[in-house]
């Protein structure tokens, strides 16, 4: 670890130039501004000489970084052998080096092979401007070798504080005091000049439900609110998804189950756009009993989400919000939190795009949780009004989350 602290890593990697640039040097080479005599410059490329007591830096034979789910995989094989108790002994390391765009700017995480116990762990680290590094931190990782010459590794994606998007990576082999250099002098890469990830956010596959067994609204001290849709999916759910996606904020969308086959591409783009799948049984009718009726409705529809998305639900909406102490234990029972709401626009008796409007922003309150519908009848008015609900209310300081988000439900990924 100490041996790893001690290298300054080289190259970064410039995502809107696609090429290198030039770094500080670590221990023993020229703080920036000042000279390196046993150097030669050429254009942004610094060569340094290696020298007798210098290894030379690890060959790459094959690299990738593969997305799995909310995981990253890492592997690579070098031309000769290498255990990381060496790589912290003679001044070589292994990394993964991470650049993208962080607001106007880019920045950049390594990812580095480190001895944990008597196996390969990982650690990773900030890239500075100057090209040294911010302090190492432990990566919880799932590390495997083939061989002396090989190294898979897969580590959570959300440790390392990148956002979702393009990321322009390569993997680097380098020798203790790099200043920067020349491919085959005293680093190593692959792919030569970097290649482009698009992580995307992982699909969850389920969710353990959290909290009271029945809730109409959240928190009062927090500034959020939660958009719910009913009676869908429906031809107008892609134009809710529409505006949700132009105006990046999240929904709850509580699905029919008998309707979910026919619009199974709509549930799947739900999920995909972060916004969450809830349960309202299988054809709306009324479980307000409780009972082996109820159960059916609700398993049923549940049925019939998982087998289109994938995903188990854990919030469950009663058709009418008829709901009674018998049904919030029977679906608690069944692993959902039976949600409700507290703003309710009746949009569903088309009122207007005016009335749905008002009666939305003149009664959100912190936690609120909003009832409209993507479904069971025409919902052109509702979808007409979504723009500006969305519009005022974030100038009143609201920020939008998902009914998961905030009952504190766990969602758990494949």
């Amino acid at each position: 670890m100490q041996g790893l602290r001690r290298i300054a890593l080289v190259v970064l990697l410039a995502l809107a130039a696609g090429g290198a640039t030039a770094v500080a040097a670590g221990p023993g080479g020229a703080a920036p501004g000042q000279t390196q005599t046993d150097a030669t410059v050429t254009g942004t490329t610094i060569t340094t000489p290696p020298t007798a007591t210098t290894p030379a830096p690890l060959h790459l034979h094959r690299s990738a970084l593969t997305q799995d789910g909310s995981a990253l995989v890492w592997s690579l094989q070098t031309s000769q052998q290498w255990t990381p108790a060496s790589l912290g002994a003679d001044g070589r390391s292994l990394c993964v080096r991470l650049v993208y765009q962080s607001g106007a700017s880019f920045a950049s995480r390594d990812v580095c092979v480190a001895r944990s116990g008597s196996t390969a762990g990982l650690v990773f680290m900030r890239v500075l401007a100057s090209g040294h590094h911010g302090p190492s931190h432990p990566l919880s990782a799932r590390t495997s070798r083939r061989d002396g010459r090989s190294l898979v590794a897969r580590f959570d994606l959300a440790a390392l504080g990148i956002p979702y998007g393009s990321v322009r990576w390569r993997t680097l082999s380098t020798t203790a005091g790099c200043l920067v250099a020349s491919r085959g002098s005293c680093f190593d890469a692959l792919p030569t000049s970097g290649a482009v990830l698009a992580l995307r956010a992982p699909l969850p596959v389920g969710c353990t439900p959290a909290g009271p067994a029945y809730v109409t609204n959240g928190a009062r001290t927090k500034h959020v609110v939660a958009l719910t849709f009913d009676d869908g999916p429906s031809i107008y759910t892609p134009q809710v998804l529409s505006i949700l996606e132009r105006e990046r904020v999240h929904a709850t969308f509580f699905e029919i189950g008998q309707q979910v086959a026919g619009f199974a591409a709509y549930s799947r783009r739900i999920l995909a756009d972060g916004d969450i799948v809830g349960d309202h049984t299988w054809n709306h009718a009324d479980v307000s009993r409780g009972g082996a009726f109820a159960s059916g409705e609700i398993t049923s529809a549940e049925g019939a989400i998982r087998k289109a998305t994938g995903f188990r639900p854990c919030l469950f909406r009663a058709p009418y919000g008829a709901v009674s102490s018998s049904l919030t234990g029977l679906a608690r029972g069944l692993g959902f939190t039976t949600i409700e709401w507290d703003v309710d626009p009746q949009d569903w008796a088309r009122p207007g795009t005016g009335a749905i409007y008002s009666r939305v922003v003149g009664n959100v309150r912190n936690g609120s949780i909003v009832l409209m519908h993507d479904g069971g009848g025409p919902r052109n008015e509702t979808v007409a009004a979504l723009p500006d609900i969305i519009h005022t209310l974030k100038a009143r300081g609201y920020s939008f989350v998902t009914v998961t988000a905030l009952t504190g439900a766990r969602l758990l990924y494949g």
